[in-house]
């Protein structure tokens, strides 16, 4: 088991350059081989169908108030939330809790990484039997593009932001954070805001919901292992029969 913080956030970072690479591989595949387009457009089908064919009404026309706030709550919040909430779990004497968040991360990434890759859905806003827009673009179009290394277009199920949200705020209350309260109550916001902004499909939501909660009930398992202790039958002492 990892006794080394160090090592813990180095296992973050790998995560994240792993997903790096990934992406920028898939899409240079995908832009010059048009390698899993039709695969895409047949997820996204299906996707949308299991919604219904649900569409936006008015997306274009809703309030600045929602397009600052989800974008916010979106490009900006959800990194500073995941970034303080490890920060203030590293900064414990227990690594324990530190560990139980770095794991549940990994495991997330191990879990959404085969649907990336054989599950391609596209961001809903590039359907246009869906009604919707990049809301974001309303702010400024570079918001997504500063997103887009770390976020395929075709990486939507399941939802990284909500998985990872998921994954923050059970850690939070597990552990009993300070800031626990305020933490789900943000979180909740970037959930809706990956709707709202015309990114992800409600089975993206569900799907990250159910590999974030899945991840930490995992990473919790591993942190109990080792303490179990592995009691060894006592074997009686055999004395040589004298003859």
């Amino acid at each position: 088991m990892i006794q080394s913080k160090r090592t813990l956030w180095g296992l973050l970072a790998v995560v994240f350059v792993v997903n790096y690479l990934e992406t920028t591989i898939e899409t240079w595949l995908k832009d010059n081989y048009k390698l899993g387009a039709r695969l895409a457009v047949g997820f996204t089908t299906a996707v949308q169908q299991f919604e219904r064919n649900y569409s936006f009404e008015g997306h274009d026309l809703i309030n600045s108030v929602a397009v600052y706030g989800y974008s916010l709550a979106y490009y900006f919040i959800f990194p500073l939330m995941c970034l303080a909430v490890g920060w203030a779990l590293a900064a414990r004497s227990d690594i324990k809790p530190f560990r139980v968040l770095t794991f549940a991360v990994v495991i997330d990434y191990l879990i959404s990484l085969p649907f990336f890759l054989f599950v391609p859905v596209m961001e809903r806003w590039t359907n246009a039997d869906s009604g919707a827009m990049l809301l974001s673009d309303r702010w400024s179009s570079k918001l997504i593009e500063f997103f887009r290394p770390v976020s395929g277009l075709d990486n939507c199920f399941p939802s990284s932001h909500t998985s990872i949200t998921v994954v923050v705020v059970l850690v939070c209350f597990l552990f009993q954070v300070r800031f626990r309260t305020p933490v789900l109550a943000l979180g909740i916001v970037v959930v809706i805001s990956t709707f709202v902004l015309g990114i992800h499909w409600v089975p993206d939501v569900i799907a990250g919901v159910a590999a974030g909660g899945l991840s930490v009930a995992l990473a919790m398992r591993l942190e109990r292992r080792p303490s179990k202790a592995i009691s060894r039958p006592t074997l009686p002492s055999v004395r040589a029969a004298t003859t």
